[in-house]
């Protein structure tokens, strides 16, 4: 009876799971986002002229802007455009059957989304637009907490999957085998494809697809 709550059929008989644990999260998110705006236009003359766009480590403000409703509201958008993104690859999981996987998706896609306009809100209330040191760090515990457990979760999906290959490590996340001249094989948990670590071949793709976000590390480094 549980079975068939998380389970839909599709039109050709096949099984596809149901996304509705994920719409509290999703609502949840989109109403601190729409809050978030509403408080940043009641409160924007009120706010400061240079507004803080960035702090460090301790919560301090290290770079200011002018104050405009576009430099307020962008990482609110930011956070729940992000959030929004997450949330989308639940559609792609969806005819997959990774039933263990929607909860912790929606919850990190919550804390992206959620989280960051919760940091926003509590900006906009400060008179010097400098929010509270530890709302950073719940952010970022938040974070933490849901990335393991969705990390936890696919290695779970991935011991139930009936991809019976070898070479699957780590519970279905990593794949690693010599003997398979496929450099590029369909995940075992999660969405879409993996590169196999067991070719030379796979670790230089590895290393193409990982580029990009270690330039970006870098020149965010540089920049502050």
């Amino acid at each position: 009876m549980g079975r068939q709550s998380r389970q839909e059929t599709t039109t050709d008989g096949s099984e596809r799971i149901s996304l509705r644990p994920a719409v509290p999260w999703l609502l949840g998110t989109l109403a601190l986002g729409v809050a978030a705006v509403i408080i940043a236009v009641v409160r924007l003359d009120q706010l400061p002229d240079p507004y803080p766009v960035h702090f460090g480590v301790l919560g301090d403000p290290d770079r200011y802007t002018d104050r405009s409703l576009g430099s307020v509201l962008m990482p609110t958008l930011v956070g729940q455009a992000s959030g929004l993104a997450v949330f989308a690859t639940l559609l792609l999981i969806r005819a997959q059957g990774h039933a263990r996987l929607v909860t912790p998706l929606a919850a990190l896609a919550s804390v992206v989304g959620g989280g960051i306009s919760l940091t926003s809100i509590s900006q906009y209330l400060t008179d010097d637009a400098v929010p509270p040191p530890w709302t950073f760090w719940a952010l970022l515990a938040g974070l933490t907490a849901t990335t393991i457990w969705v990390v936890i979760a696919s290695v779970r999906a991935g011991r139930e999957s009936g991809d019976d290959r070898a070479g699957w490590r780590l519970g279905g996340l990593v794949y690693a085998n010599p003997d398979d001249p496929d450099v590029l094989v369909s995940k075992r948990a999660g969405v879409g494809t993996t590169v196999n670590l067991g070719r030379p071949m796979g670790w230089a793709v590895l290393g193409l697809l990982l580029l990009p976000g270690i330039l970006v590390v870098v020149a965010v480094v540089l920049w502050t």
